[in-house]
């Protein structure tokens, strides 16, 4: 028999019903008090969401298991100043804080007092079946009895206050991607495609690239940077620089320093030399 589901409650500000909090997996038939600036707005809050009941102090959240905070950044620190200055320890609840960007960094006053702390957003790209998490242990067996006891979404933990960490990676895979993404459709344009072939020849090489490291990790990284394969880099460099010196230049920026990372490691195994056309 599975263990019950922790006695949840909500503080809340602002339009919750266009918030993915609104729909997280287990709120709709667990969520009990909802706690706003002021009963008005609980009330409307539980009106918007259609679950849960209003109340209009700290004192209805002291039997709290697990507290979700969906509030905007510039109100943490002073809902954190209430619930520290309320008569109520908190050293046996889990708070959890419900952002797309703070961590429980922002929490650390709660912890200090003894309050298992935690994070929770919603993964882009996973139509609400997967919620990452960064914090402590208690809060998120607490979450895991919420949200995947009652659905098929699934936590995904990160190491706690490395929310920015995995955000760097999302920059690496999106931010910096797209970018590139541009400068070679205009690449290829550049040589005479159509853009509909151009934009479908890039997204097939992308395709291909993202497949060759899903199935063998960077062994399956190819192509003269790969190589280090400066004779044809050089190649196309100057070829580029002939129809669009902008984009070449980006493009020797780009080779430039991967081969000035890797010249400076040591080599296990030469290149193979480059092959005479």
């Amino acid at each position: 028999m599975p263990p019950p589901v922790p006695r949840t409650s909500l503080i809340v500000e602002g339009n919750v019903s266009t918030s993915w909090c609104a729909r997280i997996p287990g709120l709709r038939s667990h969520l009990g008090p909802v706690l706003g600036l002021s009963l008005r707005n609980a009330s409307r809050a539980v009106n918007q969401m259609r679950f849960g009941h209003a109340v209009d102090s700290l004192a209805a959240l002291k039997s709290t298991d697990l507290l979700l905070l969906a509030i905007p950044e510039e109100s943490i620190a002073p809902w954190i100043d209430r619930l520290l200055a309320s008569p109520f320890p908190w050293n046996k609840c889990a708070i959890v804080l419900c952002s797309t960007r703070e961590d429980s960094a922002m929490l650390t006053p709660l912890e200090a007092s003894g309050a298992h702390t935690g994070s929770l957003s919603e993964m882009d790209g996973f139509s609400g079946q997967r919620y990452l998490f960064e914090g402590h242990n208690v809060a998120l067996h607490r979450l895991r009895r919420l949200i995947e006891f009652s659905s098929d979404a699934r936590i995904v933990e990160i190491k706690p206050r490395h929310r920015p960490v995995y955000e760097a990676g999302l920059s690496f895979a999106a931010g910096m991607t797209f970018p590139m993404i541009a400068a070679a459709v205009d690449t290829m344009r550049a040589a005479g495609l159509h853009p509909k072939v151009a934009e479908a020849a890039v997204e097939n090489a992308v395709t291909s690239a993202i497949r060759a490291y899903l199935r063998a990790g960077r062994r399956g990284w190819s192509g003269p940077v790969a190589r280090s394969d400066r004779n044809e880099l050089r190649r196309q460099y100057k070829a580029l620089f002939d129809v669009d010196e902008e984009l070449a230049e980006m493009f020797l920026t780009i080779a430039l320093d991967y081969l000035a990372e890797t010249a400076s490691r040591p080599r296990t195994k030469s290149p193979p030399p480059p092959k005479d056309n």
